[in-house]
């Protein structure tokens, strides 16, 4: 089941649509005035990658935790 809903809601072991591929939050999310930078790993991929996006963006959750 896939949602939709604003960034600064995620949390660790949300699963999330980055494209078209799936990629895990794997720690606590950094909120700003202006924006939110996740840490995320993308699936079959061992290291992780760091995600900025502006405040109220939305992102598509495929799995939460």
């Amino acid at each position: 089941m896939a949602f939709d809903f604003v960034v600064q809601r995620l949390q660790i072991g949300d699963v999330i649509l980055v494209g078209e591929t799936e990629a895990t939050v794997t720690r606590d999310i950094e909120r700003t005035d202006s924006g939110v930078r996740v840490t995320l790993r993308v699936e079959g991929s061992s290291e992780d990658v760091v995600k900025e996006w502006p405040l109220d963006e939305m992102v598509t959750v495929v799995r939460g935790p």
